[in-house]
């Protein structure tokens, strides 16, 4: 596997969602200081609210690991 395959939302989303087993909510809700960056609902980053590419990727990630 070279370092650009590490960087795809697929393998992100490999690596995150078993620390984080939330599906990625729509609407990014700030948690207080110093963890605004990420959101209170789902707990994932701005940044992955933004990309649907991050969303279908983690939603794959969740199936996979349910199965």
């Amino acid at each position: 596997m070279t370092f650009a395959d590490t960087c795809t939302p697929a393998a992100a989303a490999a690596r995150n969602v078993p620390n984080n087993p939330n599906p990625l909510c729509r609407d990014f809700t700030p948690q207080p200081e110093p963890a605004a960056f990420w959101c209170a609902n789902c707990r994932w980053n701005k940044p992955m609210h933004d990309s649907e590419e991050q969303r279908a990727a983690i939603a794959a990630e969740l199936d996979r690991l349910a199965a």
